[in-house]
């Protein structure tokens, strides 16, 4: 089992997020389980062209799914002897790896989510500059540039703390293993 060197997990928790995603789900929820009481149960028609029940239904599940997604959004880095893992659950399930061998180099950098990526998330940047993005808060990243030619950041709350990872992880990636 490899040493874990590095292991950060972020969510979305910032004050506006949550303002956000609750101010545009929750009155949709609640707004669909009451046209849909109006229209069934008192046989009132909500207004000039009423959606179908099914849409209703529908509708009001789709607020818990994004709320629930909300919840358990969670992108877990670690880094270990191997390289870089990461999973980014519900949109990346299983552990993704990128192997010290595909790192060609690596860095600290400052970037901006809206700018350099449209946002937060899962991202890929605009005209292809900066490639893609893993970040769900703050304006640092370590910054790999791979062999392939692709470049993913992971952004971080921790950044002295990656790139030492980081460093340890690539030291191995010269020394010989012997058995």
């Amino acid at each position: 089992m490899n040493k874990v060197l590095f292991k950060e997990e972020q969510q979305f928790r910032q004050w506006w997020q949550i303002v956000l995603i609750l101010g545009s789900t929750i009155p949709t929820a609640v707004f669909s389980i009451y046209a849909l009481y109006q229209q069934t149960i008192k046989g009132i028609q909500v207004g000039n062209s009423p959606a179908p029940n099914a849409i209703l239904i529908v509708t009001f599940f789709a607020m818990l799914l994004i709320l629930w997604s909300y919840y358990k959004m969670k992108l877990e880095v670690w880094i270990d002897q191997n390289g870089i893992n990461y999973r980014f659950f519900p949109l990346i399930f299983k552990n993704q790896l990128i192997s010290k061998e595909e790192i060609q180099r690596y860095e600290i950098r400052k970037y901006s989510a809206v700018i350099d990526y449209g946002g937060r998330g899962l991202r890929r940047g605009f005209g292809r500059k900066w490639g893609k993005a893993l970040c769900l808060s703050g304006n640092m990243g370590l910054q790999l540039y791979l062999t392939s030619g692709k470049k993913v950041l992971f952004g971080t709350q921790r950044s002295q703390a990656i790139l030492y990872a980081t460093d340890e992880m690539m030291k191995s990636k010269t020394e010989t293993k012997r058995y």
